[in-house]
């Protein structure tokens, strides 16, 4: 995957992320809504606004709709956390890249110059950066790939 390639995907996942994140609210709107609803009926029947039969009926259709609407909650925080870790495999990958990027220039400015200690010591912090988040990445897209091969 070219660095465009995987700007443009690390683009695209915060956008769906936004998106998520928008539809979240609007399903936690909802559910406030109905929780309101289901307390405030009771009171509507004891006081005589609402016939019994009418407030039962609605209450169970209330209660439905609050069911239906916390599953797809459920079901959105899902993907979220899915698109969230995608995202940031993605970014580990791009700061890897980045580290190899300013390891290369760094070696090549050490050969031309003088290879100071803080070089020295920069190069083997790149180093270890680049292995560590390397390896990480790595467990994350094999994780990824094993679920959906379901291996």
């Amino acid at each position: 995957m070219t660095m465009s390639q995987l700007q443009q995907t690390m683009a695209t996942l915060r956008m769906s992320l936004a998106e998520l994140q928008n539809k979240e609210q609007q399903l936690d709107a909802l559910i406030s809504q109905f929780r309101t609803q289901l307390q405030r009926l009771p009171r509507q029947v004891i006081y005589g606004r609402t016939p019994l039969e009418v407030s039962l009926s609605s209450m169970g259709e209330i209660e439905e709709r609050l069911a239906d609407t916390e599953a797809t909650r459920r079901r959105l925080l899902a993907i979220k956390k899915t698109a969230m870790e995608e995202l940031a495999a993605l970014e580990s990958v791009k700061q890897v890249d980045e580290a190899r990027r300013s390891l290369s220039s760094l070696k090549r400015q050490a050969r031309v110059e003088d290879e100071s200690e803080e070089t020295q010591s920069e190069i083997r912090r790149l180093e270890s950066f680049i292995a560590e988040h390397s390896k990480l990445a790595e467990q994350v897209i094999t994780a990824r790939y094993q679920e959906r091969h379901g291996g």
